[in-house]
């Protein structure tokens, strides 16, 4: 476990380059919350040195968690989030793998009478390579599919042509009890009692690790905040490297994650 305090684009320049495998962070939204941020119309700028040092830090096949969402102004959605990932495509050379959606069980409700509540939240997938570790079968989840027992009987193996336009190549296709999970993760939000303002669950954190890197690989997050990404780490089994600007905050993250590994 490394822990670094200070500004986060300093302190990953002391990051060997490569030597990271992945990166799970969820940064300051712009300036929503009450904490080390930068306005929607800066935020472009603000954002991208860093996750430029991060992708430095990286080895050829690691990749990047963003857990970010933009907020409502002036009666629509602001860009910035839409900008950042152009900026990172087309100026980074990063590769946009996916987005995930992180689906809350328990939203607050907005106080707005035009919008409903606001369910869910991203997290987007950068790598700097189209070949990147990926571990689908570490986070493999029981098939909820009503033909599974008729599909695991049939000689085939559930080969079959598909005629609903989707073009989808089924010849290859293997019914089985476990499956991958979709690119929506449903749970509820974080109750963890802390005084940090934005704090996400330990399982939102722990899905990405398990998905991404495997056991002893290296897992940072440069906006460590209450720690729930170290916690993380050491319940799968990673080296974590957590950097927080803050110095309260740092003080209750590395104490929390190192009290976590005394429990574990």
């Amino acid at each position: 476990m490394q822990f670094l305090q200070g500004d986060c684009l300093e302190r990953m320049k002391e990051i060997p380059d490569g030597s990271v495998d992945m990166w799970m962070t969820s940064p300051p939204y712009a300036k929503q919350r009450d904490y080390n941020g930068a306005e929607s119309s800066d935020y472009v700028e603000f954002i991208a040195p860093i996750i430029k040092e991060a992708s430095r830090t990286l080895n050829c096949k690691g990749s990047i968690f963003i857990n970010i969402k933009e907020h409502c102004k002036n009666g629509q959605r602001d860009l910035y989030v839409f900008k950042m990932i152009i900026h990172f495509v087309e100026v980074l050379n990063l590769h946009f793998v996916d987005e995930f959606i992180w689906k809350k069980t328990n939203p607050f409700p907005t106080g707005a009478k035009t919008r409903l509540k606001d369910g869910y939240e991203r997290v987007l997938h950068f790598t700097k390579s189209k070949v990147y570790n990926f571990y689908p079968k570490n986070v493999l989840v029981k098939s909820e599919s009503k033909w599974l027992e008729s599909e695991k009987k049939r000689a085939n193996k559930g080969e079959h042509n598909v005629t609903n336009g989707s073009g989808m190549n089924m010849s290859k296709r293997i019914a089985t009890d476990l499956v991958r999970p979709s690119n929506v993760i449903t749970g509820s939000t974080s109750n963890n009692s802390t005084s940090h303002p934005a704090v996400y669950p330990v399982y939102l954190p722990e899905f990405f690790i398990t998905l991404a890197s495997d056991e002893n690989m290296t897992v940072g997050d440069m906006f460590m905040g209450s720690g729930t990404t170290g916690v993380a780490c050491v319940n799968t089994g990673r080296n974590f490297i957590g950097i927080e600007k803050d110095p309260s905050y740092f003080i209750q993250a590395k104490v929390r994650v190192l009290r976590h590994i005394e429990i574990i």
